[in-house]
C-alpha cells in the first residue's frame, strides 16, 4: 500500500487547531472531530489493497466523537492476506494516530471472524449494528451491518436479556445523572449509554418490544444533545479521556456552553438525564417482564394492591380502576403509596389520568390526603422513584409547590453527593428505618422531607426553611403544636452533628446548651433520627461508626439531664487499654503507643509525660506519616501524664506503626525538627489532596470565645484544607503557652473544621484565656495558616 507520509506532529497540530476552536460545540464539534479522523485515516490508508476495508463502529461509526473519546475501527482483510502484510498495513494506520494521542481502538478481522466474534460478544454484536465505511469498498460495511442485523434479529431474546442485565449492572455502579452532583455523562443512569442501549434494543424490530416504549427514541434527541455537548467540553477542558463532570470543571463548561452559571448547566443536565431515565427505566422493567418465562399464560394477572381501593396491578404496574373518583385529591398519594409499598412503578396511564383530573388540593388537606402522603413517605427506598414518577407529570409539586425550587438544584460542594431534591428524598427513605424509634414517625418523615426546603432561596436556608414550614404544615392539615415540632427539626437539624463533632462532650456546658435548644425528649429523639438519616443521605464522609458513637454520647447526656439525672463528666479516654500504657509510662518515663482498628478509623492511644506543645508534636509526626487525624481527645492525669486519643482516617493499612512510634518518641525528646521536615514534605509532595472547587472558595474563620464552656476557651477554626493545618495551629498555641485540653478535628470536603478547648495558667492555676487576649490569638492563628 502506497502511503503518503504523515507524521504524528502533523496530526497533533491538526487536532490542536480544531480543539482550540471554541465556536464549535456539541454535535457540530463532535462531527468535525469525526470528519477529521476520517480525513487522517484516509490519508494514511491511501492505496488500501483491493478486498480490504476500514470501517468505523461505535460513536465514531455514528459520526460523532469526543475530543479524547474512543475511536473504534475495524480493519477487514481477505482471508488469504499474508500476516506480514496485515501487520504492515495496520501499523501504518495505527501508529501515527497513537503517537499523536488519538485514542484509537482498532481490531483486525476477516469478515467471517468478525461475525463469528459477534455471535458471542455483546459489545461486538452491538458495535456492528451501525457501521460506516472509512476506506475501501463501501459495500463491505453495508454487508457486515446487514449480517449483524440478521444475527441480532435471530437471537433477539438472548441479546435483550444480556443488554438489560448490562444496563442494570451499570446503573448500580454509576448512579443517576439527574441526582448526582458529579455525574458520569456516559455511564450514569439517564446518560448517553442509556440512549444507545435503547437504540440497540429497538433494532430487533419486534412489535412487542416497540410496544413497551413510553416515547419514541427520537424524542430523546434533545436530551442526548445536552449531555453530548457537556461530555465534549469536559474532555476538551481536562485534555484527557473521561466522562465525569467534576465540580472543578463545571464553571468552565457552563461558560463555554453559554449558561449563566454552573447551576444553570447542572439543572439542564439533570432535566435531560431524568427524561432519558424515565423512558429507559420503564422500558427495561417491561422488557424484563416480557422475557420472563410464562408457559401457557393467557393474560397478565390483575390483582388489588393490598386493600387500597381504586388501584390494580396490571403487567407489574400500578394502575387505577375505571370506577375510581379521579378528581379525589387523595387519589394521587393513595396510588403512589400503594405503588411504593409494593415496590412497583405507577403506570403512565394512571399518572396521566391523575394529572388531568386532580386539581389544586384544598387548604387544608383532608385527613385522607395527609394520611396517604405520610404513607408514601414511609415506604423506604421506593419513595425516591415514586416521587420522581409523580414529578414527571408535575403531581408532587402540585401539592407541594415549594418543591419546584429544590428540583434538580445542585449543591456545589464536595461534602454532598446529590442534588437537593434527591438528598431530601433519600433522607426520607433513610428516616423510614427509624419510624419505630420515635413517638411521632409522621413528624419525623415530614421533617426529613422539609429539613433543607429553604435551599435555593436568598438568605440562610435554615431561616427560610422555618418560614416555609409555618406555611406548609398548616396547609397539610397539621395543627399548631405539630407545626412547632417540625419547625424545631428544620431549625435545629444541624445542632446535634455540629455539637457532637465540634464540641467537648465531657464539658457540662455542651450538654446544657443542647438541652436548652431542644427542650424535651420527644424533639430530641426526632432530631437524633433525623441526624442519622440526613448524614447517610449526604455523602460517604458524613456518617461513620465514630460519628454515631459521638452522637449517641451527646444524646445520652442530654437525655440524662432531661430526666433529671446529674452525671459527673469522666474523661472518656480513661479505659483499660489506656491504663496499661499509662502504667508503662510510670515505669520507664517513655512515650507509649497502643493501636486499635475500627471499621471507619484507627484509634491511637498515646501516653507520655506531659509538657507544653506535646499535642503539636504528636500531630506533626502523624502528618509526616501522612496519617489524617479526624478526631482527638486530650487529658492529663494527676501525676502529669498526657493521655491522648487520636482517630485516624482509613488508608493506614500500609503504615509502619513501629516507625511511627519511633518518630513519636524521637520528636517528644526534641530529636526531630518537625517544622523543617513538614515544610520540606509539603514542597516536595505533588500528591497533596485535591481541594474541590465550590461555588465560593472556603473562607478562613477563627473564633475565640469563652461562651462554650465554664472552664476552657474554645478556639474554632474553619479553613481551606491543606497540609499540616492541625500541626501549624497547635504549634502556634504551644508557642504562646496555651494548653490544649481537648480537640475536635474534621475534614468536610475542601474545608477543615478544627475546634480546640484550651486553657492558660493564671496565678499558677489553669483558667480560661482573658477576653482581651482573644482578638490577638485569632490574628496569630490566621497568620499561621496564611503565611507561606
Amino acid at each position: 500500500m502506497a502511503q503518503r507520509p504523515v507524521d504524528s506532529n502533523e496530526i497533533r497540530l491538526s487536532r490542536a487547531s480544531l480543539l482550540a476552536d471554541t465556536t464549535l460545540v456539541g454535535r457540530r464539534f463532535a462531527g468535525r472531530l469525526a470528519a477529521q479522523v476520517d480525513e487522517l485515516l484516509r490519508t494514511l490508508g491511501d492505496g488500501l489493497p483491493s478486498g480490504w476495508s476500514l470501517i468505523a463502529t461505535g460513536a465514531y461509526g455514528r459520526g460523532a466523537v469526543c475530543p479524547f473519546g474512543d475511536v473504534d475501527v475495524v480493519l477487514v482483510h481477505p482471508p488469504t492476506a499474508p500476516e506480514r502484510v496485515i501487520d504492515d498495513i495496520a501499523d501504518g494506520l495505527w501508529r501515527p494516530m497513537w503517537d499523536a494521542g488519538v485514542t484509537l481502538r482498532p481490531t483486525v478481522h476477516t469478515r467471517a471472524s468478525l461475525l463469528s466474534c459477534a455471535h458471542g460478544d455483546l459489545q461486538m454484536a452491538t458495535a456492528l449494528l451501525r457501521v460506516r465505511s472509512v476506506l475501501g469498498d463501501p459495500m463491505a460495511a453495508e454487508e457486515i451491518q446487514e449480517d449483524a442485523l440478521v444475527l441480532w434479529h435471530g437471537r433477539s431474546n438472548r441479546w435483550l436479556r444480556r443488554l438489560r442485565d448490562a444496563t442494570v449492572e451499570r446503573w448500580a455502579q454509576a448512579g443517576d445523572v439527574g441526582a448526582l452532583l458529579e455525574p458520569d455523562l456516559e455511564r450514569s443512569r439517564g446518560g448517553l449509554s442509556d440512549v444507545q442501549a435503547l437504540r440497540w434494543a429497538v433494532a430487533v424490530e419486534r412489535a412487542d418490544v416497540l410496544g413497551v416504549l413510553d416515547a419514541p427514541i427520537d424524542g430523546l434527541w434533545a436530551s442526548s444533545e445536552v449531555l453530548l455537548a457537556a461530555q465534549c467540553e469536559v474532555q476538551r477542558a481536562t485534555g484527557r479521556p473521561g466522562d465525569v463532570l467534576l465540580l472543578q470543571d463545571q464553571d468552565h463548561v457552563a461558560e463555554v456552553l453559554g449558561h449563566v452559571d454552573a447551576d444553570a448547566l447542572m439543572l439542564q443536565l439533570a432535566s435531560a438525564g431524568r427524561s432519558i431515565d424515565w423512558v429507559a427505566d420503564r422500558f427495561w422493567r417491561r422488557i424484563g417482564r416480557l422475557l420472563r418465562p410464562a408457559p401457557g399464560a393467557v393474560a397478565a394477572p390483575v390483582t388489588m394492591v393490598g386493600s387500597v381501593p381504586g388501584t390494580t396491578v396490571v403487567d407489574d404496574e400500578v394502575r387505577v380502576t375505571s370506577d375510581v373518583d379521579a378528581a379525589d385529591p387523595a387519589l394521587t398519594f393513595r396510588v403512589a403509596a400503594a405503588a411504593a409499598h409494593a415496590g412497583l412503578p405507577i403506570a403512565a396511564s394512571a399518572l396521566r389520568i391523575m394529572s388531568n383530573a386532580v386539581g389544586e388540593p384544598p387548604t387544608p388537606w383532608s385527613d385522607s390526603t395527609r394520611h396517604a402522603f405520610i404513607s408514601l413517605l414511609g415506604a423506604g427506598e421506593w419513595v425516591v422513584p415514586t416521587v420522581e414518577a409523580l414529578e414527571q407529570y408535575g403531581l408532587f409539586s402540585r401539592f407541594l409547590p415549594e418543591w419546584d425550587v429544590v428540583r434538580s438544584l445542585p449543591q456545589r460542594n464536595a461534602f454532598h453527593t446529590y442534588t437537593v431534591d434527591r438528598h431530601l428524598l433519600q433522607t426520607v427513605a433513610n428516616a423510614a428505618d427509624h419510624v419505630r424509634d420515635v413517638a411521632r414517625p409522621d413528624l419525623l418523615l415530614v421533617g426529613a422531607l422539609l429539613h433543607d426546603i429553604g435551599k435555593g432561596h436568598p438568605g440562610d436556608h435554615t431561616e427560610v426553611g422555618i418560614r416555609l414550614v409555618d406555611e406548609i404544615l398548616p396547609r397539610m392539615g397539621f395543627d399548631a403544636e405539630d407545626t412547632a415540632v417540625v419547625r424545631t427539626l428544620v431549625e435545629l437539624h444541624l445542632l446535634l452533628p455540629e455539637t457532637a463533632m465540634r464540641r467537648d462532650l465531657a464539658d457540662p456546658r455542651t450538654t446544657e446548651n443542647v438541652l436548652q435548644a431542644v427542650g424535651d425528649l420527644g424533639r430530641l429523639e426526632l432530631l437524633r433520627a433525623l441526624t442519622e438519616a440526613d448524614s447517610r443521605a449526604t455523602g460517604p464522609s458524613a456518617w461513620s461508626s465514630w460519628k454515631a458513637s459521638l452522637l449517641d454520647q451527646l444524646v445520652a447526656g442530654v437525655e440524662d439531664r432531661l430526666r433529671g439525672v446529674r452525671v459527673t463528666a469522666v474523661p472518656n479516654v480513661a479505659d483499660e487499654r489506656f491504663r496499661a500504657i499509662v502504667q508503662e509510662v510510670r515505669t520507664d518515663g517513655a512515650l507509649h503507643l497502643d493501636r486499635d482498628e475500627a471499621a471507619d478509623f484507627t484509634v491511637l492511644r498515646i501516653a507520655c509525660p506531659d509538657r507544653t506543645g506535646l499535642f503539636a508534636v504528636i500531630v506533626g509526626v502523624l502528618a509526616l506519616h501522612r496519617l489524617d487525624v479526624v478526631g482527638a481527645d486530650v487529658f492529663t492525669s494527676g501525676d502529669a501524664i498526657a493521655i491522648d486519643r487520636f482517630r485516624v482516617a482509613p488508608g493506614s493499612a500500609l503504615t509502619d506503626w513501629a516507625d511511627v512510634e519511633h518518630d513519636l518518641r524521637a520528636a517528644a525528646a526534641g530529636a526531630i525538627d518537625l517544622t523543617d521536615r513538614l515544610d520540606h514534605q509539603v514542597r516536595s509532595d505533588a500528591l497533596t489532596r485535591r481541594a474541590a472547587t465550590a461555588a465560593a472558595a472556603p473562607r478562613l474563620d477563627v473564633l475565640v470565645t469563652n461562651d462554650a464552656s465554664d472552664v476552657t476557651t474554645m478556639v474554632d477554626v474553619r479553613a481551606p484544607d491543606g497540609a499540616a493545618v492541625l500541626f501549624r495551629l497547635s504549634s502556634m498555641l504551644a508557642e504562646h503557652g496555651i494548653d490544649i485540653r481537648s480537640a475536635k478535628v474534621a475534614t468536610l470536603g475542601h474545608e477543615v473544621v478544627d475546634v480546640f478547648y484550651v486553657q492558660t495558667m493564671v496565678d499558677g492555676a489553669p483558667a480560661q484565656l482573658p477576653v482581651e487576649a482573644h482578638a490577638d490569638l485569632a490574628e496569630r492563628l490566621t497568620r499561621a495558616l496564611t503565611s507561606s
